[in-house]
């Protein structure tokens, strides 16, 4: 689907183009959410470049992803989609700077597009073109990927709470946490990677007149990711922390457990040997014929079994 955002009143108006129509000389702003191979054609006829294929723009080289060509500027970043869900997913998203327009081609959905084309339409902006609708894009994606920060470190602490309270813990909820913070956490420090290189080869020495504003705006990005990848370092060494004390709060509980069988074995073995002793079959034992055998056979036990008990918990093993 071809959307092409026109300029109206300072503002952005989305126009759906169809195969057979031309596109609007007033856009700004052209969004190609999964395209058709016509509608591919119709766009590298009307700009005049030769678009990526999506085969292209997963490929991780570099020169496969920023690039210049025809008087354009190719740039592949890898953005975060469905960080909502239980499985966040990578996607790649092309962005391509054709003269005062942009060009935006992406399979996924990601919700920083859906937020900045509402923003838009609503904000008048006179001096929009297809750079700072660029930079307005780079700046809600890296908003996004820091709320996603702010999530995961607010979950991190929330198991911190749970692991290290002194109550019942579902370990297997804990992990559960640990893993999807984890896989937000690594699929966001993917984006800010794949940012800032983006971010970097924009800010190379250009031979045409510098946009002051974009290159201001430029460095607080870069300035924001590379505050964000630290952060999403943080993040990273936090999760193996409790990832590693979750374990060893299970390898504790199993420990617990197996103490209980040990001890209980060693408490039950002394009884057991004398009712093993006194269940033998020999024809001469004085205690068999004793009327009170039976009743020293069994306080017999239990004193050797309170026995042991009581000298594990002097020596406080219990």
């Amino acid at each position: 689907m071809i959307t092409a955002y026109v300029r109206a009143n300072g503002t952005l108006s989305p126009v759906t183009v169809g195969l057979n129509e031309t596109l609007p000389e007033e856009s700004v702003w052209i969004d190609l959410l999964g395209p058709s191979r016509e509608e591919e054609k119709l766009l590298e006829l009307a700009l005049g470049i030769a678009l990526p294929t999506r085969e292209e723009m997963r490929e991780i080289e570099i020169s496969s992803r920023l690039y210049q060509e025809n008087g354009a500027l190719f740039m592949t970043a890898t953005l975060m989609t469905q960080a909502d869900t239980i499985s966040p997913e990578t996607d790649p998203v092309t962005f391509i700077l054709v003269g005062p327009r942009l060009l935006t081609i992406r399979y996924a959905n990601p919700s920083p597009f859906q937020l900045f084309a509402s923003q838009v339409q609503r904000h008048q902006d006179p001096g929009l073109s297809g750079d700072t609708v660029l930079a307005g894009l780079l700046d809600a994606i890296v908003d996004r990927l820091a709320d996603v920060l702010e999530k995961v470190q607010h979950d991190m602490g929330q198991v911190s709470r749970t692991i290290f309270a002194r109550q019942k813990t579902d370990f297997e909820e804990v992990l559960r946490s640990i893993g999807l913070a984890e896989g937000l956490t690594s699929r966001a420090r993917e984006s800010l990677v794949s940012i800032q290189r983006l971010l970097s080869f924009l800010s190379r020495p250009s031979e045409g007149k510098p946009n002051k504003l974009f290159a201001r705006s430029l460095k607080t990005l870069s300035r924001d990711v590379l505050a964000l990848s630290d952060h999403s370092s943080f993040l990273a060494n936090n999760i193996t922390f409790m990832l590693n004390t979750t374990l060893g709060m299970v390898n504790i509980e199993q420990t617990d457990i197996i103490k209980i069988f040990s001890v209980a074995s060693v408490v039950f073995l002394p009884p057991t040997l004398i009712a093993s002793i006194y269940g033998m079959n020999y024809k001469i034992m004085p205690e068999l014929a004793w009327s009170f055998g039976y009743p020293m056979s069994i306080v017999l036990m239990i004193v050797s079994s309170v026995l042991p008990y009581l000298y594990f918990k002097r020596r406080g093993w219990l």
